[in-house]
């Protein structure tokens, strides 16, 4: 049986919010006893590795680039972003982690006006706005003492916001898998040095989980490019939400986390922001912001 182009798009993209929650698991897991700058090294290591077939299929002269620096300028960013994330991970619940991760594509419609000057209609400020009022609803300032778990969450939203921007610049001539590489690339330099002075080797028991940890990274990439290809960006992006519940559950049975009521309704005001802004986008015939 052969499946229509949405129904692939929406399993991609299940697989893509899997794929991101067990990272996150083994992250929680793992940064007892390594430090997440050498996690996010190790990570990125692994990518590389698992490159290395497409390298030797394609040659290397596909390795082949005019457009190093915004490669460069791009995967500072998303270290930067990396780094918060991991230690989001360690900070907050993993509900409270994937419910201010959805504040990423607002800010991406903030530095989408500010760097490549689109314009933004009235509808979907207001839209913006209201998701981060969403953010409020799960931060609650003023109300209970401000989690700084949670700002380094949004923290890491915003940088890959950032790099969201400069990779809808770069996606014009560079293809998925070039991205991919040089991601690793650059992000193995810039993590190198600071890795090197939290340094722990790992144990051989370990390496089952770092290994799992390079993949999903690599997978949660590879099954978003193939959702948006399959379907259109604002179908397949309510299907990102399920990774709520799916953090939730696994908070729960593997960490006896409790998700705070306040972080559903929160929750569900940020994604309806972000997938209001998204629908207006393909209305408007452009390329959805995500």
């Amino acid at each position: 049986m052969t499946l229509s182009g949405p129904a692939r798009g929406a399993l991609w993209m299940i697989g893509a919010a899997m794929s991101l929650v067990a990272m996150a698991v083994l992250v929680r897991f793992l940064t007892p006893k390594y430090s997440v700058l050498e996690l996010i090294f190790l990570r990125n290591v692994i990518v590389l590795i698992l490159m290395i077939p497409w390298i030797m299929r394609t040659g290397l002269g596909s390795l082949k680039t005019p457009r190093l620096a915004g490669h460069g300028l791009r995967n500072a960013f998303l270290y930067l972003g990396n780094v918060a994330w991991f230690f989001g991970v360690t900070m907050v619940s993993l509900a409270d982690l994937a419910a201010l991760q959805f504040t990423m594509p607002l800010f991406t419609i903030i530095m989408a006006a500010i760097a490549l000057r689109e314009k933004i209609g009235i509808h979907r400020w207001s839209a913006t706005a209201v998701g981060f009022a969403g953010a409020l609803i799960i931060i609650r300032p003023g109300i209970i003492e401000i989690d700084l778990g949670a700002i380094v969450v949004l923290i890491a939203a915003f940088m890959y916001s950032c790099a969201y921007i400069i990779t809808k610049k770069l996606s014009s001539t560079e293809g998925g898998n070039l991205v991919v590489f040089y991601m690793s690339v650059f992000i193995v330099a810039f993590a190198f040095i600071p890795a090197m002075f939290v340094w722990q080797t790992p144990d051989i028991e370990d390496a089952p989980a770092m290994i799992a940890l390079g993949i999903m990274g690599y997978t949660t990439h590879f099954c978003v490019t193939r959702a948006m290809a399959a379907a259109d960006a604002s179908y397949v992006a309510p299907f990102d939400f399920l990774r709520l519940p799916m953090s939730a559950i696994l908070g729960y049975f593997l960490f006896q986390e409790v998700s705070d009521p306040w972080v559903w309704a929160g929750a569900a005001v940020i994604f309806w922001a972000a997938y209001y802004n998204t629908w207006m986008e393909k209305r408007a015939g452009g390329t959805p912001l995500r």
